[in-house]
């Protein structure tokens, strides 16, 4: 039993070590890629100019959190059918590019700080949104038991990410913890965090993109 228990805690520590690692690559791939992260994504994954449309399908009253909002893209475009905007992250280079390009938006608020343990009051919003922001997370199911916090009663969380892919390359070159996720892993993270309906999206590819398959995933 000695043997055992001695053995699992060597198995734990080198798991430790292995989430610590893939957390350092990540951290550092996103400082480094700041000044280049819009275009980036709209490579890899290409760009909607239908987007505006649909935010505008918004009700005008919502305070919406950004979290891992990066340079600020979303939470720009958010800012403009919404109340009031959220927007954190934990990465001073990126909110400093978030900084400049929200600048004389009165009803957004601009904060460093970790997924895991945001700067947010329970309760205090009504959606949350995780855009390309989870496969960099080591522990995907604590920023969801965290984002539950701070939602209201009958808030939503709007996830969007990739699909489970085979692209190891991902890893070194972009920091990524996680090659995507699978649908049924999501919602095992989600019901445990508390949340309880759930509405999953195959997203189409779009011809311009280069990256894996996009979904998305509301939940309440």
């Amino acid at each position: 039993p000695v043997q055992t228990t001695v053995a699992a805690q060597q198995d734990l520590a080198r798991v430790e070590s292995v989430l610590v690692a893939r957390r350092s690559r990540s951290e550092a791939f996103i400082t480094s890629a700041a000044a280049e992260w819009d275009a980036r994504v709209a490579s890899l994954f290409g760009s909607r100019a239908d987007l505006g449309a649909a935010l505008a399908l918004l009700d005008h009253t919502l305070i919406v959190g950004d979290l891992g909002c990066g340079t600020g893209s979303l939470s720009l475009s958010l800012a403009r059918h919404v109340a009031h905007v959220h927007a954190i992250d934990g990465s001073p280079a990126m909110l400093e590019a978030a900084r400049q390009r929200l600048q004389g938006q009165s009803n957004v608020s601009v904060a460093e700080g970790s997924l895991e343990a945001l700067p947010l009051d329970d309760a205090s919003l009504d959606v949350a949104v995780l855009m390309l922001v989870l496969h960099h997370v080591a522990e995907p199911s604590r920023v969801l038991k965290e984002a539950r916090r701070v939602l209201r009663a009958g808030g939503r969380l709007l996830i969007a990410d990739m699909g489970a892919h085979e692209r190891e390359e991902y890893r070194t070159q972009m920091g990524h913890v996680w090659l995507g996720f699978d649908e049924r892993s999501l919602r095992g993270w989600l019901s445990k965090a508390g949340f309880r309906t759930t509405r999953y999206v195959a997203l189409p590819v779009d011809p311009a993109a280069v990256g894996p398959a996009l979904f998305t995933l509301v939940a309440s």
